[in-house]
Order: structure tokens, then C-alpha cells, then sequence
């Protein structure tokens, strides 16, 4: 009896909960359909209100996060363009239409992104940029699973040739599935980074400490609206509020509002 009240209530909790998703899916489509209509009409305030509206009824997405920087940049908000752009392709780095515009609205700002690693690190970052981490983990349990087949071949075939070949088969497989395991977690890691923000205000004075400019001396250098900076540090002074210390272009490091730029 009691059993049968646990399952009783089990199946009406997970009936709920799929109810309310399937409420909240309803609900952001009709955001969306409204937002597109009224980007349609030329109407880009009425569409960014109704996009940001569509991702607190139904979550974020790649599509959603590129048709806000559509609004942003046809409102000429380049800064939050190519944030919302950026957001696109961190959550799916297959996203080409949110890449394209990306790039087309970099070569708009005054500041010019420069890649500040070595070519391996490119190279790396660019590999786990292919996929999404997802795709990266089915990737490597189909590697696994070609794998396990050479192990099989090698333990039950009885031809000399065949054991050679699904022995050093293997073992490329295994090192590549091993490649496409941590290429995953780095990519799944990616995602879930927010150490990289973008410039929001048309120009940002940064600072050699955390506080303003006091003099000429403790001014580093301007960065203008769209560029974008790796965080690595951050102070809350009195007076002078939140503080970023951040990286720029190739290791130079400064300090900047809080306020001035938006984490990706």
C-alpha cells in the first residue's frame, strides 16, 4: 500500500514537472515568434525586450543569444552585439551565423582583438572550438567503443597479422579517445568560464591599481566599447567600488570598472 502511494505520487510529481516545462517551452515561443515579428517590422527595442523576456520564460540558447546581438547591433550597441555574440558561440562554437557577424562587427571597433597566446594555444583553443562538449564526449564513446572492438579482435583472432594490427590499432584509438576526452572537458569547461568580458562603455581609462586615475602616471591605457578582456582578478575598494584586473591583447595587464565591462 505504502508502495503504491510512493509510486502514485512519484508519477504525478514527474507529470507536473513536465507540465510546467512544457508550459514554460509554450510561453517562450510565443516570445519569440512575437520578438522575430517585431525585428521583422524593424521594431529592435520591442524585439531585444521580448528575446530577454523569451529567456527568462524558457532559458538561454545559441540562437537566442544571436538574434539579441542582431537587436543590439541594429540599435548600433556594438558592445552588447558582440557580447551576445560571444554567448552564441560559447554555447555552441558550430553556431556560423553568430561567428560571421561576430567577426563582421569586430572589424567595426575602434580596438582590434590580437590574439595574446602562442600558435599551439590557438591551435588548442581552435580544436576545442570544433564541437560542442557534448559532441566531444560522443566522439570519444565511439572511440571507446572501436576500441573495445580492436581489444576483442586481439584476444579472440588466432592470425599473427590480424593480432599485430588490432594491437597498435588499439592503442591509437585508445590515445585518441583519451584526446577527445580531455578536449571535451575543456570544452565543457569553457562553457562554464566567465573570466572573459567585453567593454561595454564607448571608452574605458584603465588604471595601474585598483582605484582612479589619480595622475597621468596611474593611467594604463583606453580601451573603447566591443573589446574584449580576460578577468584574473578583482578588489572591492571602498570609494571606489568593484575593480577588475584584467589581461589584454599580448600580457598587458591593467585594472578597470567593474561596471564599464560584462562578463561572457
Amino acid at each position: 500500500m505504502v508502495m503504491k502511494l510512493i509510486i502514485s505520487l512519484f508519477i504525478a510529481f514527474v507529470s507536473a514537472a513536465c507540465a510546467l516545462a512544457q508550459s514554460a517551452a509554450t510561453a517562450s515561443d510565443r516570445l519569440i515568434a512575437k520578438a522575430d515579428s517585431a525585428y521583422t517590422a524593424d521594431n529592435f527595442a520591442q524585439a531585444e525586450v521580448l528575446y530577454m523576456q523569451a529567456m527568462k520564460a524558457g532559458g538561454t540558447s545559441s540562437e537566442l543569444f544571436y538574434n539579441l546581438g542582431n537587436t543590439y547591433y541594429r540599435q548600433g550597441n556594438l558592445g552588447k552585439a558582440i557580447l551576445n555574440y560571444n554567448r552564441a558561440l560559447k554555447l555552441d562554437p558550430t553556431n556560423g551565423d553568430a561567428r560571421q557577424n561576430l567577426e563582421f562587427v569586430n572589424s567595426k571597433i575602434t580596438d582590434k582583438q590580437i590574439d595574446s597566446g602562442s600558435y599551439m594555444w590557438s591551435v588548442w583553443q581552435g580544436t576545442v572550438g570544433l564541437f560542442r562538449a557534448d559532441t566531444w564526449a560522443i566522439i570519444a564513446l565511439v572511440l571507446f567503443a572501436l576500441f573495445l572492438g580492436s581489444v576483442a579482435v586481439y584476444v579472440f583472432s588466432s592470425a599473427v597479422t590480424i593480432k599485430k594490427a588490432s594491437f597498435f590499432g588499439g592503442m591509437i584509438v585508445f590515445v585518441v579517445t583519451v584526446c577527445a576526452v580531455i578536449i571535451s572537458f575543456a570544452a565543457a569547461n569553457r562553457v562554464n568560464s566567465d573570466s572573459e568580458a567585453i567593454v561595454l562603455v564607448p571608452a574605458a581609462r584603465l588604471a595601474t591599481s585598483p582605484r582612479e586615475a589619480r595622475s597621468q602616471a596611474e593611467e594604463a591605457f583606453l580601451l573603447h566599447e566591443g573589446t574584449k578582456v580576460e578577468i584574473i582578478d578583482s578588489i572591492s575598494n571602498p570609494g571606489d567600488g568593484l575593480w577588475y584586473e584584467v589581461l589584454v591583447g599580448r600580457g598587458e595587464r591593467a585594472w578597470i570598472k567593474a561596471d564599464e565591462v560584462e562578463r561572457i
